[in-house]
């Protein structure tokens, strides 16, 4: 079996062994090799003769990564995978659960909000506005980024009045960690999401979250099990002032899946989201990547006072670091869709 990253080719394990360095040892106890790849756009007939070679591909690979994009290796994933090899994540798979769009696609279910779609920056110009008026403030996201890239929240800077493209917004966007933004007409934000479109596919809006300040909550999953958990507070789309106001909470600390304070967001995450999602996006159980990860903001709390739970994004290309406890899960869940004995329902 395959383990690739984007690296240089040579090395032995990933440059930044952030997590799976727990993963390569998971799989000492079963009867496969774990074949290192680092990837490389340049080296792609040197790659694609190495994977020729083993019976599956486990892929570790940002959306957006030293100016590259997925292009070219998920052309390669893609030709792995016709080939009948086992590919996770698979870049068909990605496509439909790893997007931003998912946050559309699944709007309906209960981890969804408020949430509207644009294909063309002509829907968006159309459309938005409208949407800017009723909200005051949205967060608008790109189809496929990670590290914040293409992430902005965009506020009325005169809220009140009618909006229109000529209307000015406040811009942040989630890569600016010092707060900082620009104030613009609404259709010059407009305009600069055109080249996001082009190659992205899509963007997203989505309503804001009052009560970002009290941070995230990654699940970590392999297939439609959680297998960890991770309490994180990022702070780039909140108002300094709010930021200053706010404890110091040390660095997040990736947890199992056992743990107290969360098992209500694992039950509807197991029993009714993850299923639900499933089904809506035309995948079995077994199809789901053996790890990906879903980042949940905190809702309004409901009438009885307990959490509710907004889905912010679904990140599957490149989830490392997660916890060392789940490794053994995922070695497992890999074996067995390598071997044929997990199949797809």
């Amino acid at each position: 079996m395959a383990v690739l990253w984007r690296g240089e080719r040579g090395a032995a394990r990933p440059a930044v062994d952030r997590g799976l360095g727990h993963l390569f040892d998971a799989f000492a106890p079963f009867p496969l090799d774990v074949v290192p790849v680092p990837y490389g756009d340049d080296r792609v007939d040197e790659v694609r003769g190495q994977l020729r070679t083993v019976d599956g591909v486990l892929a570790w690979v940002n959306p957006i990564q030293d100016g590259a994009t997925r292009q070219h290796v998920d052309e390669l994933l893609w030709e792995v995978a016709a080939d009948g090899r086992f590919v996770s994540a698979h870049p068909g798979v990605i496509a439909k659960m790893g997007t931003k769009e998912v946050l559309f696609e699944t709007r309906h279910l209960g981890w969804g909000s408020d949430t509207s779609l644009y294909r063309s920056v002509d829907a968006l110009a159309e459309r938005l506005p409208a949407r800017l008026e009723h909200h005051g403030r949205l967060v608008v996201k790109q189809g496929r980024g990670n590290g914040g890239n293409g992430v902005w929240r965009v506020e009325l800077a005169e809220p009140g009045a009618r909006t229109t493209l000529r209307s000015p917004v406040h811009v942040r966007e989630a890569r600016a960690r010092d707060g900082s933004g620009e104030t613009m007409s609404l259709g010059e934000f407009v305009r600069r999401c055109e080249r996001c479109l082009s190659w992205s596919g899509v963007l997203v809006d989505q309503e804001y979250q009052g009560r970002l300040a009290d941070g995230l909550v990654r699940c970590y999953f392999s297939h439609d099990e959680v297998v960890g958990f991770c309490h994180q507070w990022p702070s780039a789309l909140l108002d300094p002032e709010v930021v200053a106001s706010l404890p110091d909470r040390g660095t997040p600390v990736m947890r199992g899946a056992d743990v107290p304070a969360y098992q209500r967001l694992r039950r509807l995450a197991e029993k009714e989201w993850v299923p639900e999602m499933a089904r809506v996006l035309g995948l079995a159980a077994g199809e789901l990547p053996v790890i990906w990860d879903a980042d949940f903001l905190h809702g309004p709390r409901d009438e009885g006072g307990e959490d509710t739970y907004v889905l912010c994004e679904i990140n599957v290309s490149a989830v490392w670091p997660f916890p060392p406890s789940a490794s053994r899960t995922v070695a497992a869940n890999t074996v067995a869709r390598i071997t044929g004995t997990l199949r797809p329902g």
